[in-house]
């Protein structure tokens, strides 16, 4: 838990002392794969660290259709709106696979934000980089193409936040089709075709991206869009 704390992006500059006194509150959770770990309006007093798995925030509608927000994995935090206000979930988590988790309580959390300000900027960051992608979402479906959503989709999923893209995007057809707001057959439709391209390749549980450049392109509105 400390070698995770000590090199966690929005921990690693604590001191010793700070790293042993937050490791000393933090729980471990292990949660299976489709169970809720938190669901929209319940109150919120912990935010959560992956160790280990995928989680999935997003909220169903009544008629059992899904809208994913943000497919997050290993190092990734959640629940840190609850944190920080002291109000209600925004949203729903659900564990994608099985997961470990790390339960950061807002008691313990808030007395650190206080005292150090570059965990509080890294914290704006994550907050403001979540934003910049809601926002992204509601543009796309506003006024996007399907190839453009979704190849801006896979870019986002591949960002590994470190300057780094992985080639192997950990995904479902149909967690990308409620990640865009399109049904799994026009998701797969769509995909099928750039692989007939070599621009992408389907595998279980993945895709793995072969031209970078091609789906930068499309989604800058750039390129041919294969429909």
């Amino acid at each position: 838990m400390r070698e995770f704390l000590r090199e966690h992006f929005l921990f690693k500059n604590l001191s010793s002392q700070q790293i042993d006194r937050l490791a000393s509150c933090i729980v471990t959770k292990t949660v299976n794969c489709g169970a809720t770990i938190f669901a929209k309006g319940d109150p919120g007093s912990s935010m959560f660290a992956i160790c280990k798995g995928r989680v999935k925030i997003g909220v169903a509608s009544r008629d059992g259709h899904d809208a994913i927000f943000n497919l997050l994995g290993k190092g990734d935090i959640f629940g840190e709106i609850a944190v920080l206000d002291g109000r209600p979930r925004t949203a729903d988590a659900v564990a994608a696979t099985d997961c470990q988790l790390f339960v950061i309580e807002r008691r313990d959390f808030l007395p650190i934000l206080r005292s150090e300000s570059d965990t509080a900027l890294k914290i704006i960051e994550v907050l403001c980089e979540r934003l910049r992608w809601t926002s992204a979402q509601a543009e796309n479906l506003m006024f996007r193409s399907l190839p453009c959503r979704l190849a801006m989709a896979l870019l986002y999923l591949a960002d590994s936040g470190a300057g780094e893209r992985n080639a192997k995007v950990a995904v479902t057809q149909r967690e990308l089709g409620n990640i865009i707001g399109m049904s799994r057959e026009s998701t797969n439709k769509q995909l099928r075709s750039w692989e007939s391209n070599n621009w992408v390749r389907l595998e279980r549980g993945a895709i793995l991206i072969t031209r970078f450049d091609t789906l930068i392109s499309i989604a800058e509105g750039e390129g041919i869009l294969m429909h």
